[in-house]
């Protein structure tokens, strides 16, 4: 094989040019921009999405599902709590019936069992045609009634409803301040009271009565606090009872007093009675039984009993002139208006008695009816005024106990055959 003159060792033909760099239509990458591209695609991308926006969104949905879930279970919860029972009630505390302070207490009504409430009815038969039975009359019912018992358990659940209370109006004996007392009978009187004082006129006329006159009060009242004192005047100067509550202890006083006529025993009192005593002895002494009414009268009394022959009565000076007296031996009248406020309070205070507010005041005679003013306030306070002529009489004994029907506020007014002159009030 002839090789060509070409054909020598150094007429190698070169190798192909490479397909990448230099070769015609390839463009070769700048080495300045290698790595750039993963940046400009970052930037290409939107705000919300470079903050992440997408997994917050996600986070949110699933937490308001959580939330609404949460809500709906508590709203369900709350609303089976807040149900009421029916069968409840509920009292006030605090803000009042309907306040938020207000307690339920439960008090379920049972109903009662409708068979228990039905009567087993022993049936009647025969096995005779002809036999004849004769069956017992309804009970007659009024429609009044019948409309009152649907009326009455309109309001309740279950069978029969009601809750009862009985028939009536509901009020009984004593209704009222709680005073109502069983009168006791002393001599031909009942006294309604259970805690009473005592005045016993110690003049001379009247000592040889009182042991006896003590023991028939003692029957009935063994504690009762009795006072022993000279009459039983009433004086008066200026407006104010001489020796009462608002007594200066510089007025006048009235007729001297005999020591034996105030005889008095502090050891038989009770303890108000020893205190009451030791104040006012002397102004018992001074204004006789006019003072002791002034006193006594707001004391805790339930009644007040007075004993005289009541000769004495009422006698009242302005500026040191009488110008009143209603007793047996002298009768005075030219007093006004203003100078009768006293007897004012004294009968306010006494016409409280038939309410129990104030004392009841009685009054025993052996020789006439008490004085127009104490005749008021033994009205007022629904007391009784009783003649005890028997006493005047070898071993007379007092009337028989007056009736059962006769009330603590009816007043007895005696037939006498002495009556002292009364001047016009």
């Amino acid at each position: 094989m002839t090789q060509s003159p070409a054909d020598g060792p150094d007429s190698v033909p070169p190798p192909p040019p490479p397909s990448g760099a230099g070769s015609p239509g390839v463009v070769t990458p700048d080495p300045r921009l290698v790595g750039q591209e993963t940046t400009l695609d970052r930037y290409k991308r939107s705000f919300w999405a470079r903050l992440g926006g997408e997994g917050l969104a996600v986070s949110l949905v699933i937490h308001l599902l959580a939330l609404l879930i949460f809500g709906l279970w508590v709203v369900s919860v709350v609303t089976d709590t807040a149900k009421v029972d029916p069968d409840t009630f509920a009292t006030g505390a605090g803000g009042g019936a309907a306040g938020d302070m207000a307690k339920i207490y439960e008090h379920k009504v049972t109903p009662k069992n409708a068979r228990n409430l039905a009567k087993n009815t022993n049936r009647i038969s025969s096995k005779s045609s002809t036999s004849a039975i004769a069956l017992p009359d309804l009970p007659a019912t009024s429609v009044s009634s019948m409309v009152s018992g649907m009326s009455a358990g309109g309001a309740s659940k279950g069978f029969g409803g009601g809750s009862g209370g009985g028939i009536g109006s509901g009020k009984g004996v004593g209704v009222g301040n709680g005073r109502n007392f069983v009168g006791r009978p002393v001599m031909g009187a009942k006294i309604f009271a259970q805690k009473i004082a005592v005045y016993l006129d110690g003049s001379g006329s009247m000592r040889s009565y009182l042991p006896r006159v003590e023991e028939e009060i003692r029957k009935q009242f063994p504690e009762a606090d009795i006072y022993r004192y000279n009459g039983a005047w009433t004086y008066v100067e200026d407006g104010d009872v001489v020796g009462g509550r608002k007594s200066k202890g510089n007025e006048g006083v009235g007729p001297p007093q005999d020591p034996s006529s105030c005889d008095n025993d502090p050891k038989k009192f009770t303890t108000d009675a020893k205190s009451i005593f030791r104040k006012y002895d002397d102004n018992f002494r001074r204004g006789s039984v006019g003072a002791w009414i002034d006193v006594m009268c707001r004391e805790k009394y339930d009644a007040l009993v007075i004993f005289s022959d009541f000769q004495d009565g009422v006698t009242q000076f302005r500026k040191g002139e009488m110008i009143y007296s209603d007793g047996l031996r002298q009768q005075v009248n030219t007093r006004k208006k203003n100078d009768e406020r006293w007897e004012s309070d004294w009968l306010s205070i006494f016409g409280r008695g038939r309410d129990g507010g104030g004392p009841k005041l009685y009054c025993f005679s052996t020789e006439q009816e008490p004085q127009p003013l104490l005749s008021q306030c033994v009205k007022a306070s629904g007391g009784d005024t009783k003649m005890v002529t028997w006493l005047k009489i070898p071993g007379g004994q007092p009337p028989a106990d007056p009736s059962a029907g006769q009330s603590a506020g009816q007043t007895v007014v005696p037939t006498t055959t002495t009556q002292p002159y009364r001047p016009p009030r």
